[in-house]
């Protein structure tokens, strides 16, 4: 068993070398506070995204975002390209993937698969936020019409 540990160990380590190795110029690691992190309202005013760690700040293989959505507020039958994962800090709602629809509120987390058939509906009376992660990139772009927010500092 301990073999197996220290092999194991070190595969990760040669994969861990090994992509350093391919780029030399990494990106810089990302520590923000979400309320300090940059932001984009859609123009119906019921949902926002604060970006942690996108292409903006290096990332190449992710998108880390917080979402939030207004009660009553829904997002339209739509497919992303890659895999995304959501954890649901706050409201409620009903996320309907490939024609099943869950309720879902606070601990809950989500996959969907590439290419799933996704819809979501804020149904209670508190605002919906989430975590959100892409497995990939190209999806994040949905947000890039959306308006900047311009924070304290900014103005």
């Amino acid at each position: 068993m301990i073999v197996r540990f220290v092999l194991i160990l070190g595969l990760l380590a040669s994969i861990s070398t090994s992509a350093l190795a391919e780029d030399p110029k990494a990106a810089p690691h990302t520590v923000v506070k979400v309320t300090d992190a940059p932001a984009r309202n859609h123009s119906s005013g019921k949902a926002s995204v604060m970006r942690i760690a996108g292409k903006e700040e290096g990332a190449k293989h992710a998108f880390f975002a917080i979402l939030e959505l207004a009660p009553g507020g829904k997002v339209p039958i739509h497919r992303d390209a890659t895999e995304e994962y959501i954890y649901f800090l706050q409201g409620t709602g009903k996320m309907t993937i490939d024609g099943t629809t869950h309720e879902v509120g606070p601990g809950y987390g989500v996959f969907m698969p590439a290419n799933a058939e996704v819809s979501f509906e804020a149904t209670g009376p508190d605002k919906v936020r989430v975590v959100q992660f892409f497995a990939g990139q190209g999806p994040e772009a949905k947000y890039e019409g959306w308006k900047p927010v311009v924070q304290e500092g900014d103005k």
